[in-house]
């Protein structure tokens, strides 16, 4: 198994990680069996209960981090 070490964090700050990584202390994962991709609430559907909000965030949040990395690497 490949361990990843990650920079030492400050208190009260999470990693954003994918559904690939457990939901544990200080790293924030969607949850598994919900709606998540953004294209699944086009059209006007909202997310449902609290898992899907969560999940409609994080895969909000993501889209942004993402989409910054990429214009860093036109840079």
């Amino acid at each position: 198994m490949v361990r990843t070490s990650y920079p030492k964090k400050k208190d009260g700050k999470y990693y954003l990680v994918d559904s690939g990584y457990p939901n544990r202390k200080e790293f924030l994962a969607p949850y598994n069996g919900h709606r998540y991709h953004v294209s699944e609430w086009r059209h006007g559907h909202q997310p449902m209960g609290l898992k899907e909000v969560f999940n409609h965030a994080h895969s909000s949040l993501r889209n942004v981090i993402e989409w910054s990395f990429g214009v860093l690497k036109l840079k």
